[in-house]
């Protein structure tokens, strides 16, 4: 018997509302990197999509995250957050792993441009 995977967009913004990445959903094609295999890249997120999975007998909720170096997914709440504090700034974020009192998360940090230098100041 073949294992049941389903995924349910819950609310798309930016490049994730789109037909393409509905249409990806429908096909299976939603391939991501795991968020901490991510920690010190710096990106461009100009879309996210939350989303329900059912694969076998589990349950989840995951947000993919389109990005200038393909999809992120992770289901920090943090993280999400963290995005949408600078998901219209039109800025490259860095993503950072933090500790927590509760263990280990995930955020974005912006990533400014000296405008008289164009030097990059990481914050």
């Amino acid at each position: 018997m073949a294992k049941k995977y389903e995924v349910q967009i819950k609310e798309t913004k930016g490049s994730c509302a789109t037909p393409l990445f509905k249409k990806m959903v429908e096909n299976g094609d939603i391939t991501a990197e795991r968020i901490n295999d991510c920690v010190d890249k710096i990106v461009k997120i100009d879309g996210y999509a939350d989303c329900h999975i059912v694969a076998g007998d589990k349950e989840f909720d995951i947000t993919y995250y389109a990005t200038s170096d393909g999809m992120i997914s992770s289901g920090s709440e943090v993280f999400k957050q963290s995005v949408l504090n600078y998901l219209d700034e039109n800025v490259m974020l860095k993503i950072k792993k933090i500790k927590t009192n509760k263990g280990t998360t995930y955020k974005v940090s912006p990533i400014l441009v000296a405008q008289n230098t164009g030097e990059v100041q990481d914050f």
